[in-house]
C-alpha cells in the first residue's frame, strides 16, 4: 500500500511537471514560432507514455525520490538545451543539422515529462486499494501547478518560472522514502534554484531566434532596447532607433518627413509603432490624410470611431489627425496600456489620456458587446506585421477579430449612416486581403444586404488593401470624393459602384491586376470564385477562426517542390507541419504500446509480480478502451482552449484556466465519483455532457463577451467543470478493473493512455482546421462513446 506522503509526492511532482509545461509553451512562443508552442501539450503526454515501457522493462521499481530529483535536473537541462543550442527554423527544409537540433530540442523537453509519468506509473502500480487516490493526486497536483505557473508568470519571466518548477521537483523528492543525504542534496538544489530565480542572472535570460522581428530590429544601426517587460500572456519589448518608420499603406505621394517612432514587440513579433507626436501637429495632419483610412474621415468628418486591434496608438493618432472627433480603444493587451500610461506616456504625448480618447476595459471582441452609443466608424486596424502567405507560419493561430461574427457585430455597432473600415496586407498571390473581402461579404449576407456591391469600396496601395462598408448604399457624391482621394494619393481601386476598367491599375501597376479581378468576381459569383482559387479563401468564422490558414490539398505538389528552395520555414504550410507531427506522433506511439505488451507476454507465469497468467484475450479491447480515453481527453482539451480564447481574450490565460479547471475537476471525479459510479453509465453521461457543451458553448461565449474578467472566468470554469468531473471517472475505474484482473497490465494501460493522448492533441488541431472547433469537440465525445462500447465494465 502506498504511503500518504508518497501520494503527496505524486501531487507535488505533477504540479512541477504542469508548471514546466505551461512555461514551455511561453518559452517556445517567445523564442521561436507558434508551431513550437503548439506541440508542447502533445509532447508532454506522449513523453509520459514512455514511462509505461520503463516500468515494464525494469525488474525493480526505481526510487521515486531519485526520479523526482532527476525531474528537477531534467527541467534545468531542458531549458539549457533550448536556450543555448542554436536552432534555425528557416533552414529546416535544407539543413540536416537543424533536423538533428530540433530532435534534440524535443528530446530534452520531453525527458521531464517522462520522469513525471514514471513516478505516477510507479504510484499506480504500488497503490493497492488507493489507486484512484494516486490518479486524483496526479490530476489535482497538475491543476495546482498550472494555476501556480500562471500566477508566477505574471511577476516573473519564463526562465524564472522554469527555476521555480525545478525547485518544486527537488522539494517533491523529500515526500518519498529516501536516504537523509539524498534528501539534503535535493533540498539544497531547491534552495539554489530559488536563489537563482530571485537573482535572475543575465546568463539565464531567454535567447530569441535570430529570425524573430525583435532580433532583427536590435541589429539595426543605432537601435537600443529601452524596456523589456512581461506578464502571464505576453513579453513586451521596445526598441528605439533612427530607422524606425511604420505607417502601413502610406501613399507614395506623402511628404518625405516622417515622425519619430519607437518599435514595440510582443513575444518578439512586431514592430508595433509608438509615435512621438500630437494629433494637432501639422506633420500628423498631413500624413493622416495620406493613409488609406483617411478616406472614411473625408466621407464622415467628425466621426465617433471605434478602433479594433488598435496596437499602440498609431491609428488613434492618425484618426484624430484626419478629423475624427472621438476615438474609443479596446484593451487587447494590458501591458501595452500600462506602457502608454507609464514610461512611454510622455513619448506618445499622453495620447490615451486626451479627452477625445476613451480606453475601453475589454478586448476588441468584448468591446463590440459593450453597451453604449453607436459609432460613425468602426475601424479594423492593421497593427500586426506582414507575414508572407507562403511561409504558413501563422496557419494554426486563431484570430477572433477577423471572423464573420466579428464583422457582423461591428456592423451592428454602426450608426445608420456608419461605415466599417478594414485594412490588410497585400499578399502575392492575393490571399489575406481577398479573404477579408469574402469574410465581409458573408457578414453582409447574414445582415440581409442583398446587393453588397452598392455598399463596398475597396482599393490598394503598394502594400495594403482597404475595404469600406457602408450600411446604406454609397451615394454618387461619396463616390466622387472616393475618386478624388485615390487620385490624390495614387491608390488603385479594386471595386466600388460605377468603377470603369480605365480607372484600374494606374498607379501601383501590376502585369495583371488580380486583386481587382478577384474582388469583382467575388461580387458576381462568390461560391465559384472561392471554390476555384488556388488558396483557401473561405470566410473565417468563430468556429474556424484561422484567418491565415490558406492551405488546400491541391497546393501539396507545389509545396513539396519548393522544399529547400525558398527561405520560408516548414515547406510553406503550417498544415503540412501538422500532418508531419501527426505521423511522427503515430510512429513514436505505436512502439510505446506494442513493446510493453510484447514483453509482458514473454514473461513466464512464475515471475511473481510480473505474472501474465491473468492476461486475458481481451487485451485488445482494453487497448481500444484506454486509447479512446487518452485521445478523447486531448480532443476535448484542445478545442476547449481554442474556443474559450474568445471569451478570455488571451491564449495563455485560457490554456491555464481550462487546464486547471479540467484537471482539478477530473481529480475530484477520480477521487469522489470513480469508486461510486458504474463505468458505462458514467461514460454515457460524459458523452452526452460533451455533446451539450459543444452545442451550448458558442451561445454561452456570446452571452459573456461583454462581462467583467471575473465573471468570464467563472463562466469558463462553469462550462468546463461538469465534463471535467466526469472525465476523471473512466480512467481510474478502468485501472481498477485492470488491477483486479491483470495487475501486470497497469503500466501498459498508463502508457497506452499517454501515447494516444499525444496523437489526440495533434488530431484535435487538424480537425479544428478542417472541420471547426465544434466538430473537434464532438470528436472528443465520439472517442468517449468508443470507450463506452469497449469498456470492461459489464452493461
Amino acid at each position: 500500500m502506498i504511503r500518504p506522503r508518497s501520494i503527496l509526492g505524486v501531487a507535488v511532482v505533477s504540479a512541477a511537471g504542469l508548471a514546466f509545461e505551461i512555461t514551455l509553451t511561453r518559452l517556445f512562443a517567445i523564442q521561436q514560432f507558434h508551431h513550437f508552442a503548439f506541440v508542447v501539450v502533445s509532447l508532454a503526454v506522449l513523453a509520459s507514455a514512455a514511462s509505461g515501457l520503463l516500468v515494464t522493462v525494469r525488474r525493480r521499481h526505481a526510487s521515486p525520490a531519485v526520479l523526482s530529483a532527476a525531474l528537477g535536473a531534467a527541467i534545468l537541462l531542458a531549458y539549457a538545451v533550448i536556450n543555448w543550442l542554436p536552432f534555425d527554423s528557416y533552414n529546416l527544409a535544407w539543413d540536416g543539422t537543424q533536423v538533428v537540433i530540433l530532435a534534440v530540442y524535443f528530446l530534452a523537453a520531453g525527458v521531464p515529462f517522462v520522469m513525471v509519468g514514471w513516478i505516477v506509473a510507479i504510484g499506480l502500480t504500488t497503490a493497492g486499494g488507493a489507486l484512484h487516490r494516486v490518479y486524483a493526486a496526479n490530476l489535482i497536483g497538475a491543476a495546482l501547478g498550472c494555476a501556480g505557473a500562471l500566477i508566477l508568470l505574471s511577476s516573473l519571466p519564463p526562465e524564472g518560472v522554469v527555476l521555480a518548477s525545478a525547485a518544486a521537483a527537488f522539494l517533491g523528492s523529500s515526500c518519498f522514502p529516501a536516504r537523509r543525504s539524498s534528501a539534503l542534496a535535493a533540498g539544497t538544489a531547491a534552495v539554489l534554484c530559488l536563489v537563482a530565480m530571485a537573482a535572475s542572472p543575465s546568463w539565464l535570460s531567454l535567447r530569441l531566434s535570430p529570425y524573430k522581428p525583435l532580433s532583427a530590429a536590435r541589429l539595426a544601426q543605432g537601435a537600443q532596447l529601452t524596456i523589456s517587460d512581461w506578464s502571464a500572456s505576453a513579453r513586451l519589448d521596445v526598441v528605439e532607433g533612427p530607422g524606425i518608420h511604420v505607417l502601413p499603406g502610406l501613399s507614395l505621394l506623402a511628404p518625405s518627413t516622417l515622425p519619430v517612432q519607437a518599435a514595440l514587440f510582443l513575444d518578439g513579433d512586431g514592430p508595433i509603432p509608438l509615435t512621438a507626436a500630437f494629433p494637432s501637429d501639422p506633420l500628423i495632419i498631413d500624413l493622416a490624410g495620406r493613409l488609406p483610412a483617411a478616406l472614411v474621415y473625408r466621407l464622415r468628418p467628425g466621426a465617433r470611431t471605434l478602433l479594433l486591434d488598435p496596437g499602440a496608438g498609431l491609428d488613434a493618432l492618425m484618426a484624430l489627425g484626419a478629423g475624427a472627433a472621438h476615438v474609443s480603444l479596446p484593451t487587447d493587451e494590458p501591458l501595452v496600456d500600462e506602457l502608454l500610461r507609464g514610461r512611454y506616456g510622455r513619448y506618445t504625448r499622453e495620447l490615451i489620456m486626451q479627452p477625445q480618447v476613451e480606453v475601453l476595459p475589454r478586448s476588441s471582441r468584448g468591446a463590440l458587446q459593450l453597451s453604449g452609443a453607436a459609432f460613425d466608424v468602426v475601424q479594423f486596424c492593421l497593427s500586426d506585421p506582414y507575414h508572407p502567405v507562403s511561409s504558413g507560419a501563422f496557419s494554426l493561430a486563431e484570430d477572433f477579430t477577423l471572423t464573420v461574427e466579428a464583422i457582423e457585430q461591428a456592423l451592428d455597432r454602426l450608426a445608420p449612416d456608419g461605415v466599417l473600415v478594414l485594412t490588410r496586407w497585400l499578399q502575392t498571390p492575393p490571399s489575406e486581403s481577398i479573404r477579408a473581402l469574402t469574410t465581409i461579404l458573408a457578414a453582409l449576407d447574414r445582415a440581409g444586404i442583398e446587393r453588397p456591391a452598392e455598399h463596398l469600396i475597396a482599393f490598394r496601395s503598394m502594400r495594403t488593401a482597404t475595404i469600406l462598408v457602408a450600411l446604406r448604399a454609397w451615394q454618387p457624391e461619396e463616390i466622387a470624393v472616393t475618386r478624388n482621394f485615390m487620385e490624390q494619393n495614387a491608390y488603385d481601386p479594386m471595386v466600388f459602384p460605377g468603377l470603369t476598367e480605365d480607372e484600374v491599375n494606374r498607379f501601383n501597376r501590376l502585369p495583371e491586376d488580380r486583386y481587382h479581378a478577384l474582388a469583382a468576381s467575388l461580387l458576381t459569383d462568390p461560391s465559384s470564385t472561392v471554390a476555384g482559387y488556388e488558396f483557401n479563401l473561405a470566410p473565417a468564422t468563430d468556429d474556424r477562426p484561422f484567418f491565415f490558414h490558406f492551405f488546400r490539398w491541391r497546393q501539396t505538389p507545389a509545396v513539396l517542390a519548393g522544399l529547400g528552395r525558398t527561405w520560408q520555414p516548414f515547406g510553406g504550410s503550417g498544415y503540412l507541419v501538422l500532418m508531419l507531427l501527426l505521423g511522427l506522433m503515430l510512429a513514436i506511439s505505436l512502439p510505446l504500446v506494442i513493446i510493453p505488451l510484447w514483453l509482458l507476454r514473454r514473461i513466464p507465469p512464475s515471475d511473481g509480480r510480473r505474472s501474465v497468467s491473468n492476461l486475458a484475450p481481451g487485451w485488445a479491447r482494453l487497448g481500444v478502451y484506454f486509447s479512446a480515453l487518452g485521445a478523447g481527453y486531448l480532443l476535448v482539451e484542445v478545442p476547449l482552449i481554442q474556443r474559450l480564447t474568445l471569451l478570455l481574450d488571451r491564449p495563455t490565460l485560457t490554456a491555464g484556466v481550462v487546464l486547471s479547471v479540467l484537471l482539478l475537476a477530473s481529480g475530484i471525479g477520480s477521487q469522489v465519483l470513480a469508486p461510486r459510479l458504474r463505468l458505462r453509465p458514467a461514460l454515457a453521461a460524459l458523452t452526452l455532457t460533451l455533446c451539450l457543451t459543444a452545442l451550448a458553448l458558442p451561445g454561452l461565449i456570446e452571452l459573456g463577451l461583454g462581462w467583467s474578467l471575473a465573471a468570464r472566468l467563472l463562466l469558463a470554469s462553469a462550462a468546463v467543470f461538469p465534463a471535467g468531473l466526469l472525465m476523471g471517472v473512466p480512467f481510474a475505474a478502468g485501472l481498477r478493473k485492470v488491477e483486479a484482473r491483470a495487475p501486470s497490465l497497469l503500466p501498459w494501460a498508463w502508457g497506452v493512455n499517454g501515447a494516444s493522448s499525444g496523437v489526440g492533441g495533434v488530431l484535435a488541431a487538424t480537425l479544428a482546421l478542417d472541420a471547426g472547433l465544434t466538430a473537434a469537440l464532438l470528436a472528443g465525445a465520439g472517442a468517449y462513446l468508443v470507450a463506452h462500447l469497449a469498456a470492461p465494465d459489464p452493461a
